[in-house]
């Protein structure tokens, strides 16, 4: 087997904001949302070290960065709720996209995939302040999204 050199992480973080930017912009509600799913799982897996579990869930990451804000000291879980809830969102999503297809689910997804955009941004500030080199990496506070 040939020794393929790792892909440039802050290029695929690029590419997938610039996408979900182009996304939003289009009103391609649906793959913004996703989008903005996936480079929060990104953010996530990045921040809290976690690259080689391949198989981790979202859900599994929510509960690793609980134990790391508990080592802390945070008695305020910041972000876990939302993150919840970001997490739920998308399998409604995914669930409507059969159930009722995608013109009415991407329109119903609108302000889901606003307030996700939104929520990627100040994530990452938040998460700037434990790790400042989270945004040399590749990860943009509120450039192009």
């Amino acid at each position: 087997m040939l020794n393929q050199p790792s892909p440039d992480f802050s290029l695929i973080i690029k590419d997938n904001e610039k996408t979900a930017a182009q996304a939003l912009s289009d009103g391609q509600f649906v793959q913004t949302y996703l989008l903005v799913h996936s480079l929060i799982e990104a953010l996530l897996r990045h921040f809290l070290q976690i690259s080689d579990e391949k198989n981790i869930s979202f859900d599994k990451l929510i509960q690793k960065y609980r134990v790391y804000l508990d080592q802390m000291g945070y008695t305020i879980p910041t972000f876990l709720d939302e993150l919840t809830q970001f997490n739920r969102r998308r399998n409604r999503i995914v669930h409507q996209l059969w159930r009722k297809g995608h013109s009415y689910t991407n329109l119903q997804a609108e302000p889901a995939a606003r307030g996700a955009v939104i929520m990627y941004s100040l994530l990452i500030e938040w998460l700037e302040t434990y790790d400042p080199a989270i945004t040399q990496i590749g990860f943009r506070l509120d450039e192009g999204i």
